[in-house]
Parts: C-alpha cells; structure tokens; sequence
C-alpha cells in the first residue's frame, strides 16, 4: 500500500504544479469565471481535441455529469462573457456546436506547448531505456485506469 500511496501523491503533486502552471497563463480571465465555469471550459477544450470541429450541449452535459438544462445555462453564461463561441452543426441544422472562444483557445494552446516542452525536457534527463519504460508503464497505467472494471465497488 506505501508505494501505491507514493505514486499517487507524486501523481497529484505533478498535477497541481501543472495546474499552477497552466493558471497563471490566464490571470487575468481566472477572475472572470467561477470554478464551475472554469471546469466547464477545461473540459470543452478536452472535448475539442476529439472533436476539433466543435462539441454538441448533451455531449458536454454528459462529460460534466449535469442535466442539458443545466449545462445550456452554465453555456449561456459563458458566451456571454465571450469564453465560449456558438455556431450550427452543419450536419444537423437543429443541433449547435460549442468551442472554448479564441483568447482562452490561445492561452490553451500556449499552456499545452509549454507542457510539451516541459515533458521533452524531462524525457531528455533519462536514458533511452528509461524513456522506454516510462512511455510503457504511462500506458499500461492510463488502460488500467480506464477500465471500470479496475475500480472498487462502493
């Protein structure tokens, strides 16, 4: 149990300097939006990069766990303020497409680099091997974690 304990604080502790990171290359907007709001982007931009060309309300809705009604409320919001971009879903003329709006999708993007860089860098501190070993072990963790069946009953 200690190294499973180990793991994930190294893993949590990675991820909140990340996260840190990634916050200050927005400060000013951060003040804008509420945390739900800011989830609410994080995981519309997620969504993007599996559908570049933008993300249907239900398909968000469902990924945030809330109601459409729900999710359409928090959306209005947040085309108000100019963080997300609406537009209609050429191939459904009832459905409308969501995208994280171009400043955030700059700030994004710009973070993302940076993250990359971050990870070459550190890939370039190890050995081929090492490098081998922990692209391997990455994988076998992420397919571990992504089965549901992995996870303790409640």
């Amino acid at each position: 149990m200690k190294d499973a304990e180990f793991l994930r604080h190294e893993i949590r502790y990675a991820e909140a300097k990340i996260n840190d990171f990634c916050a200050r290359q927005v400060p000013t907007e951060l003040f804008h939006y509420t945390l739900s709001q800011m989830r609410t982007i994080r995981v519309l931009y997620a969504l993007t990069r599996e559908m570049p060309d933008g993300v249907q309300l239900k398909v968000l809705a469902e990924r945030l766990g809330v109601t459409p009604a729900a999710a359409s409320e928090m959306v209005d919001m947040l085309v108000r303020k100019g963080a997300l971009l609406r537009h209609s879903d050429p191939t459904d003329r009832r459905a409308v497409l969501l995208q994280v709006g171009d400043t955030l999708l700059e700030r994004f993007d710009k973070c993302e680099k940076k993250i990359s860089q971050l990870t070459r860098n550190f890939l370039n501190t190890l050995s081929a091997e090492e490098v081998a070993t922990v692209l391997e072990v990455s994988k076998k963790f992420s397919a571990f974690v992504g089965d549901s069946d992995n996870f303790p009953e409640e």
